[in-house]
């Protein structure tokens, strides 16, 4: 069972994003496929939310019956979100692996095929040999100036995943709509504060410069946030978080770590996979009309360039913003 299918995960969607009264967890069948969602207020299956990324089909060898021993009630008619597949990248030159009609990429790392740590270095020096010369040049830059920096897994100092957060935002011209949603980030620091999300930090000097956060789940590493300080950002002081963060987790023996849904240029550079995700099912009619359109505008954008589709989703951002605050601003209305 994967993350987003796990008591953990979907008790925080429920209680912390819903604030729903009531939550079951429960398995639903969709076209023959088997998936468990959580059911919240007596009837409401969940399909998305916040940090949910994906949902993937359960184990073709998984009973008809709910893993934690609910019976499985019914069936949903749609998922907007759904694993398909997994394909293997090409070595130099992955992006030219993303089928034209996926809808949702979300780039994997396998740590299975790399015998050592090295191996893994060769494959990104294969992509980009003058990336990874860089990173260590501002290595070096970076330790003249502050010293060694200090890579620490998992900091329960609350104060760097705040750091995190706002770092994030301010990337953000438009603002950042799910870190700026109180519920979101009340979903977010429950399950750091339960020990769930793992915050790793780099450190110049004792002060937090780098932050990166993420799930582990049953050898599995989820790369949910990432950001760094810009006052220091001349020194690579996030790719280099980055670095010592994958080579922890190739160590710690997981399985993968997972870049989740994006098609960022740097996610293309480390990753070995591809998961395929995709909406599944019959949407509501409204949706379909609206994710047809949708659909095409970021074909056609990302046709021309990723970073492209980003900057358009950008502006979209700053303009929802701007209404929701002109609509805050209105006096109210009089009879």
């Amino acid at each position: 069972m994967d993350f987003f299918a796990s008591d953990i995960f979907l008790t925080a969607l429920a209680r912390d994003y819903h604030r729903a009264s009531t939550y079951a967890f429960k398995t639903y069948a969709l076209e023959g496929q088997q998936v468990r969602l959580v059911e919240i207020d007596g009837g409401r299956p969940v399909t998305d939310g916040p940090f949910y990324d994906y949902v993937k089909p359960l184990p073709a060898e998984v009973p008809a019956q709910d893993p934690a021993g609910s019976p499985s009630q019914g069936t949903v008619s749609y998922l907007p979100r759904l694993v398909t597949s997994v394909i293997a990248l090409q070595d130099r030159d992955p992006e030219s692996s993303l089928p034209l009609f996926a809808q949702e990429p979300a780039p994997l790392i396998v740590w299975e095929r790399f015998s050592t740590w090295e191996d893994y270095l060769a494959l990104l020096s294969g992509r980009s040999r003058n990336l990874l010369a860089a990173q260590r040049k501002k290595l070096r830059r970076m330790t003249d100036a502050f010293g060694d920096p200090v890579f620490t897994f998992d900091d329960r100092d609350p104060a760097a995943l705040d750091s995190c957060i706002g770092w994030k935002i301010g990337q953000y011209e438009g603002g950042h709509e799910t870190l700026e949603d109180p519920r979101a980030l009340l979903m977010l620091k429950a399950l750091y504060r339960d020990g769930h999300l793992v915050v790793s930090t780099l450190r110049l000097e004792g002060r937090c410069v780098a932050v990166h956060a993420g799930f582990v789940w049953e050898d599995d590493y989820l790369d949910v946030l990432s950001a760094y300080d810009p006052a220091v950002a001349v020194y690579g002081v996030g790719r280099e978080l980055r670095m010592r963060l994958l080579e922890h987790s190739y160590r710690l023996g997981h399985r993968s770590f997972d870049l989740l849904l994006g098609t960022e240029s740097y996610k293309w550079y480390y990753a070995t996979h591809l998961q395929l995700v995709e909406s599944y099912g019959t949407p509501p009619l409204a949706r379909r009309v609206r994710d047809t359109a949708q659909r095409a505008v970021k074909q056609r954008l990302m046709a021309l360039s990723p970073q492209l589709f980003y900057r358009a989703k950008k502006l979209v951002i700053a303009g929802r913003r701007q209404v929701r605050g002109r609509a805050g601003s209105l006096p109210p209305n009089r009879v």
